[in-house]
């Protein structure tokens, strides 16, 4: 493990401390279950790692849905500026383009260790005016033209809005969006999929699993099936792409926003750019 992806894990806890104020016992005996976990697991991948924190954030606060509040709020002021953004996709010189560019920026509303600040309007708005830095997106279009079946993974709340314009604008007739099995940070599920109606534009599912990412040997067997059998996988965020780098799935693209330095490292890019890319063979063909 990385002591950056350490750092992370602990800022997650600091934040929930921060936000639920806990007793301080209650406090202490979270803080350093988190350490002893981390401690003993240091070879589970990251993703693995935050399941288990976020389980023990769940128990330790007698919350079982830690960040429902910011999930809704998310969801609601993007849900207010569909309008605007659906307008500005349509009246674009490639529509596609921008709706699968709204979609990566999308990613930046995370409240877990990298959290979005409250402005999350003009966050969005700064980058838009921001490019690409890789941009595989023709090459997207053109597997999204030949696919007979899509599987498309969501990751945050407010951010499966701007998914839904994206899912809208691609006029393709099967496609099937999946969420999280339980909450877990504002990660979305089946109730936040119907509350900004993507169960009116495709079908959705959820994986089966509480990891703020996809885990495929902890997912349900309705998700396995649909994840081997799918012609092509959209998987956005930076959580998925932890979980799934390394698949063999042939036909994988991953939409997201570096939001660390390991992850930028690993993709040859900078700290807050945008991908849009085709998994080639694992990590180490990146």
């Amino acid at each position: 493990m990385r002591h950056e992806c350490y750092f992370c894990h602990i800022r997650t806890i600091e934040k929930l401390i921060d936000k639920f104020k806990p007793d301080e016992k209650v406090a202490e005996k979270f803080i350093f279950s988190v350490h002893k976990l981390i401690e003993s697991n240091r070879e589970l991948p990251n993703p693995q790692l935050a399941t288990e924190i976020h389980r023990m954030a769940k128990v330790h606060l007698s919350n079982t849905n830690l960040y429902a509040e910011e999930k809704l709020k998310a969801n609601d002021i993007l849900l207010k500026e569909y309008p605007y953004w659906e307008t500005i996709v349509n009246e674009s010189e490639n529509p596609f383009f921008t709706a699968a560019k709204l979609s990566v920026i999308g990613n930046i509303i995370d409240y877990g260790a990298q959290s979005v600040n409250d402005d999350i309007s003009n966050q969005i708005e700064s980058f838009f005016h921001k490019n690409l830095k890789i941009d595989m997106t023709p090459e997207l279009k053109n597997e999204i033209n030949k696919a007979k079946n899509i599987l498309y993974l969501g990751d945050n709340c407010g951010e499966i809005v701007f998914d839904k314009l994206f899912i809208e604008t691609m006029k393709h007739q099967n496609i099937t969006f999946a969420v999280r099995g339980k909450p877990v940070i504002n990660d979305a599920t089946l109730e936040d999929a119907n509350q900004v109606g993507i169960d009116k534009v495709c079908r959705v599912i959820s994986n089966g699993y509480d990891a703020p990412s996809t885990l495929i040997e902890f997912c349900s067997d309705e998700f396995v099936e649909a994840y081997n059998n799918a012609d092509l996988i959209i998987s956005k965020g930076q959580g998925n792409f932890e979980g799934l780098m390394e698949s063999s799935h042939p036909n994988q693209f991953f939409l997201l926003i570096a939001k660390c330095y390991p992850i930028a490292d690993l993709l040859g890019v900078n700290k807050n750019d945008m991908v849009i890319l085709k998994s080639v063979l694992g990590p180490r063909a990146l």
